[in-house]
């Protein structure tokens, strides 16, 4: 009788690994494409939080920076049809804290004393901001109404700040016809586990090109991971002299995908970037490095 249930155990087991090598083999083969699903009247809640650290390196001395931000936004799915999405955009709440050169700030745009304060004027300016923009099922931008959106020159004793909170800032602006919209991730084509896709594209003020490579498909999840590189060029005026600061972007990253509706459900991305600024009139270079972390979360609303 031992040998018999011997047999059995023995047979259980093999028919367990069978199964779990099945299963593996199965999640392997599935293969997932990015086609987008939006509910009528959907409003998707957007919280992003950066950390950033720069280092400026002038007359033999190190300065450094630091500022911890957040942001609250929103797209509101006012037209959902089989050949596109009509998004509303609207920018909710903004805040930050920051520390350099001795000078420290805090901004929240939900506290009535910040927005009555110097900082309160810009910031009620990028609060009022909204655009539609027309998306393919795909994430593809098809249009945008207004094409572009300007904004007052920030404070000069501000402009710091505002640079440091770029990421936080931009989602302001409408994205460009053609462009991948923020819900565009997968590929157009099926993808399977390891395979890969790329996009570039040009900016105002540079180029980038993203790598995506297909990590997970869970039961509810896709998970995908970014492999980035970007450059950027800005001019500036720093005390009625024109500054250039030439800079080179490494980013890499993960990013959680509903696997039902190929709506984006959180992005965790990691940038670090190195270069110098360029001081024309004083033939002076300095040389700059920068590390941030953004964390980008994205909450259906009820």
């Amino acid at each position: 009788m031992s040998g018999i249930k011997q047999h059995a155990c023995n047979m259980k087991k093999g028919f367990v690994i069978f199964l779990s090598f099945l299963t593996g083999v199965t999640t392997m083969a599935q293969k997932i494409a990015g086609k987008l699903r939006f509910q009528q009247g959907q409003v998707l809640q957007i919280e992003m939080e950066m950390k950033t650290a720069v280092v400026q390196q002038a007359m033999g001395q190190a300065i450094d920076f630091h500022v911890t931000g957040a942001a609250t936004h929103q797209y509101k799915a006012t037209n959902v049809t089989d050949d596109n999405n009509t998004l509303r955009h609207s920018m909710n709440r903004l805040s930050f804290q920051f520390d350099g050169m001795g000078q420290k700030l805090n901004f929240d745009s939900d506290n009535p004393k910040d927005m009555e304060g110097r900082m309160g004027k810009p910031m009620k300016e990028m609060l009022e901001k909204n655009y539609d923009v027309i998306i393919d099922p795909n994430g593809k931008v098809m249009m945008a109404q207004p094409e572009k959106i300007t904004l007052a020159a920030a404070d000069e004793r501000l402009k710091l700040v505002a640079d440091m909170m770029k990421d936080l800032t931009n989602v302001v602006f409408p994205p460009k016809k053609g462009e991948g919209s923020f819900f565009r991730v997968l590929p157009e084509n099926e993808a399977a586990i390891g395979e890969s896709w790329s996009e570039t594209g040009k900016t105002e003020t540079g180029e980038f090109t993203n790598n995506y490579t297909l990590k997970e498909i869970n039961d509810s999840t896709v998970v995908v991971a970014l492999d980035g590189n970007s450059t950027t060029s800005v001019k500036a005026d720093m005390r009625g002299m024109e500054t250039v600061t030439n800079m080179n972007h490494k980013t890499t990253g993960n990013i959680i995908v509903d696997k039902a509706t190929g709506i984006v459900r959180q992005k965790t991305l990691n940038t670090e970037s190195s270069g110098a600024t360029q001081i024309t009139a004083m033939g002076a270079t300095m040389p700059l490095t920068s590390k941030s972390t953004i964390v980008i979360n994205v909450k259906p609303q009820p």
